[in-house]
């Protein structure tokens, strides 16, 4: 068995145990799990995007947007998987300015 297959199985049967909701079809985007009282499924919404241009031969427009009101926009209990930016070459193009909300001094 490889290193890559022992670490998948290890991390597949953290979720399980923790009983981690994961986000359906996605699977190839799933990164890690939490740690602490509340462990949750960790994916990288920029593989996420990339696997919807790739497979549902969607824009990145469109793969965006789909994401934000359909997947990492939805609350489905305490085990709502996180949703993180780990590619920052493309972090702009995938992230909300938030900077431009918080209010000047």
């Amino acid at each position: 068995m490889t290193w890559q297959k022992e670490g998948w199985d290890r991390l597949m049967m953290l979720l399980e145990e923790n009983e981690c909701l994961l986000a359906d079809g996605f699977d190839q985007s799933l990164v890690g799990v939490t740690q602490g009282v509340n462990p949750v499924a960790i994916y990288d919404v920029n593989l996420m995007v990339n696997h919807l241009v790739a497979q549902h031969e969607m824009t990145e427009e469109d793969a965006v947007e789909h994401l934000e009101f359909n997947v990492v926009g939805a609350y489905v209990g305490e085990k709502t998987p996180m949703y993180v930016a780990l590619d920052f070459n493309r972090l702009g193009s995938h992230v909300k300015d938030y900077e431009s909300q918080v209010p000047s001094d």
